[in-house]
């Protein structure tokens, strides 16, 4: 037992920097889960999405790789580095989802890269879409219906099977954002499924399950666990949408421009769907994770940077770790690889 907790302090003091250390101590309730998994949740703290990278239909589709450069940028600056992973794409489009072995050792440095670094690695399914019922994106091909949820089950075998081996600094998300066909109990099957696949090869790894409706922080009384002690549960929030959306050309009615932030009302906003969270996690006694928030590059600068910091704020002040979305896309990014430069207000809310 003391060999197990002084592995335990160890795992918890090594994250990376000190980037969750300046920020209140406020603890979670972790009633349901183990100790371990409690500390991995709080040890998260800081973190950073490398979006529209291995997520894109084929890397670079979406303006951006994943070089070397935004790897030690995110691991320098942040406790966590969360990694979208389009699967679905680079897998056999049969039943069997056989994964394309040059993809998955691209996967493969990337994490060791990072965990090599000392951060925590946040490894997720991003993008499936036909699991969601959505249509296919730009670039990205369709399966046979009558496979669609035997594919997503055989690449999570195939993905624990993988990393079985690796640090307990790599955490599972089965899943980001499940909404759509998904929502309510259909989410609440495939995961368990999905989960015990996982528990085949990666006993007490900690596994992120989210909520229905785009991982969205209301839906969390639908959420209906695996009884399972190494679990976190990861909640999304860009709430008020029409402010962090406006003018995002991707939606069917963009939002108008011009929106500035934060007035009272938004800060309430912000805080009250936040709260909504702690007073789930008192109740359920499984800790949470804000596994993406942020902004259109359409916002001005100036509001990006007030919205990082009230969300961090909020965030931080509840025991809730956060990974902001993102680090260096041309959307949604924090950095612009053009001028090799931050967009020094975000930098800022999030950081000093």
């Amino acid at each position: 037992m003391k060999q197990r907790l002084f592995a335990l302090a160890l795992l918890v003091c090594s994250a990376a920097g000190s980037a969750f250390a300046a920020a209140p101590q406020v603890k979670q309730n972790c009633a349901a889960v183990t100790a371990e998994t409690c500390a991995i949740a709080h040890a998260l703290g800081r973190g950073v999405n490398l979006g529209n990278m291995l997520d894109a239909p084929k890397e670079g589709d979406w303006g951006v790789k994943l070089e070397p450069q935004f790897i030690d940028r995110a691991a320098a600056n942040f406790a966590t580095v969360r990694l979208p992973v389009r699967w679905s794409n680079h897998a056999a489009p049969t039943a069997d989802a056989k994964i394309d072995e040059q993809f998955a050792q691209r996967v493969d440095g990337a994490i060791d890269a990072l965990l090599a670094k000392g951060v925590y690695v946040i490894l997720d399914m991003h993008h499936y879409t036909q699991l969601a019922g959505d249509p296919q994106h730009n670039g990205e091909f369709a399966v046979d219906a009558s496979v669609v949820d035997t594919r997503f089950l055989n690449m999570w075998k195939q993905i624990a099977q993988r990393y079985k081996g690796k640090s307990p600094k790599l955490v599972f998300e089965l899943l980001n954002e499940a909404h759509g066909r998904l929502n309510g109990d259909a989410w609440n099957t495939l995961a368990a499924k999905a989960l015990a696949i996982v528990r085949e090869t990666n006993p007490t790894r900690a596994v992120m399950i989210g909520p229905g409706e785009w991982g969205g922080i209301g839906e969390l009384p639908k959420l209906r666990l695996p009884a399972d002690r190494n679990l976190i549960v990861s909640i999304h929030n860009y709430d008020p949408f029409p402010f962090t959306h406006q003018g995002a050309d991707f939606l069917a009615k963009p939002f108008p421009t011009g929106v500035k932030c934060c007035d009272d009302g938004q800060k309430k906003v912000i805080a009250d769907v936040l709260e909504k969270a702690r007073a789930w996690n008192r109740t359920s006694g499984y800790p949470l994770h804000l596994g993406e928030f942020g902004t259109y590059e359409a916002v001005d600068m100036e509001s990006r940077g007030n919205y990082a910091r009230v969300v961090r704020d909020e965030a931080e002040k509840r025991g809730i770790g956060w990974a902001y979305w993102e680090l260096a896309s041309p959307s949604f990014g924090m950095y612009s690889p053009k001028t090799g430069s931050w967009n020094e207000p975000i930098r800022r809310a999030l950081l000093d």
